[in-house]
């Protein structure tokens, strides 16, 4: 990602960012200077666009949407560069996770590692106690986090529908909003595209490969991270993030009405 966009804001003939921009009538754009060293050394009376020879009718006028790329390529650059490799890095902050039963919803079905979910073949009678998800397929994980970084990986698989991040402890778990703003950080897999829980909805074109997501939560800086573990790519980041509480791994796994939904499983 982080090549890709410098590509498109470096200007093949200077090879450099692309600074002081211009766009000719034609709808082509340059630099500033190159195109005045281009306009000099032709001595003519107009304009002529180096790319499709056309004559521009009227004066270059400056291009804010390059300018934009270019700003944000200089700003945020180093940092794409940077998350984009960091997995390997994180392994050594990896939590020895595992589910919360008592927090699990009646339409799930926990495996006897406590590391995987699935969704119950029928609703399975339980004793509604305040730490159950009551309305929806979710389940939190152990242990919680106040403080420090930590790190999980949970396989995705063939799974159509799923939700992953973290939560409060203290969410209300008897509610269906799983807003930022009720206590939930999460990003969800719905319609083969990477959904983000605020408002207005966003979504992210999700890899066809997507298999592991990873989850980096460092409380002290605020921020919380997912990455396509096995593209090697940042998929999302939370910051800032107001970490006043405990908080808990959040997994949910959704009905896609197709059947078996497939199995979530927190890698080891």
């Amino acid at each position: 990602m982080a090549r890709s966009l410098y590509a498109e804001a470096t200007y093949s003939v200077c090879l450099d960012l692309f600074t002081n921009l211009v766009s000719l009538s034609c709808g082509h754009i340059f630099c500033f200077d190159c195109i005045q060293i281009w306009a000099s050394e032709r001595q003519s009376s107009k304009l002529i666009c180096p790319i499709c020879r056309a004559a521009t009718e009227k004066p270059p006028k400056e291009e804010w949407q390059m300018r934009m790329l270019t700003l944000l390529c200089k700003q945020h650059g180093p940092l794409l560069e940077h998350t984009l490799h960091v997995s390997s890095e994180l392994q050594r902050f990896q939590e020895d996770m595992s589910l919360d039963a008592a927090s699990a919803s009646s339409l799930l079905a926990i495996s006897k590692d406590i590391r995987s979910i699935q969704r119950a073949k029928s609703h399975q009678d339980m004793k509604e106690v305040p730490r159950r998800f009551t309305h929806l397929a979710c389940v939190l994980g152990t242990p919680s986090f106040s403080t420090g970084q930590h790190y999980w990986e949970v396989e995705v698989g063939e799974v159509k529908e799923w939700s992953l991040g973290v939560c409060k402890e203290s969410v209300d778990r008897r509610q269906s909003d799983l807003s930022s703003e009720h206590g939930f950080w999460i990003i969800s897999m719905k319609a083969g595209a990477i959904c983000v829980n605020f408002t207005p909805e966003s979504r992210i074109p999700a890899s066809p490969g997507l298999e592991c997501v990873g989850i980096f939560l460092d409380v002290e800086m605020e921020k919380i991270l997912f990455f396509d573990v096995g593209n090697d790519a940042l998929i999302y980041i939370y910051s800032p993030v107001s970490l006043l509480e405990t908080f808990r791994p959040f997994f949910l796994l959704d009905e896609t009405g197709e059947g078996d939904s497939g199995v979530l499983k927190i890698c080891p």
